[in-house]
């Protein structure tokens, strides 16, 4: 298994889930994730496969936003 890096902390954490209509044909589900700078132009999309999701089976997603910061310890705030 492979080690990750611990991150000082977390910027950004969203958590949603979603599932699919009881009724009708499986349908495939991807996340689109899209970072634009301060401009509005996006500098990196990334499409993830979910899969095929049967009628009524859903799916849990967590989107973090991860800090690694130099020696552990997050920047001050100069405010």
């Amino acid at each position: 298994m492979e080690r990750r890096q611990q991150s000082t902390f977390s910027a950004l954490r969203v958590q949603g889930s979603f599932r699919h209509p009881a009724g009708g044909e499986p349908w495939e589900y991807s996340v689109l994730v899209s970072i634009k700078n301060d401009r509005g132009e996006e500098v990196a999309r990334q499409v993830i496969g979910v899969g095929g999701l049967q009628p009524n089976e859903g799916r849990n997603v967590t989107l973090s936003v991860e800090v690694y910061a130099p020696g552990g310890i997050p920047p001050v705030s100069s405010k």
